[in-house]
């Protein structure tokens, strides 16, 4: 019975670990991505972006019923 203890307390012991080194992966990812959105925020925020971006004007047919 002692076995069946030490080995149930073994395992949930590695989960555990394995569940903190996903968390901090996870964390670590987070700040990458708001260091993205601050820059990303930052291009749109001085309309460099917005200039590069302009649409064009397409010319579409139409269709009959709707002349």
């Amino acid at each position: 019975m002692k076995e069946l203890l030490e080995s149930t307390v073994d395992k949930l012991a590695e989960r555990d670990e394995n569940l903190e080194d996903m968390v901090l992966a996870m964390k670590n990812e987070i700040e990458e991505l708001k260091r993205e959105l601050t820059i990303y925020k930052a291009i749109l925020g001085n309309g460099m972006l917005s200039s590069r971006l302009k649409q064009q004007a397409m010319d579409v047919p139409k269709p009959e019923k709707f002349k």
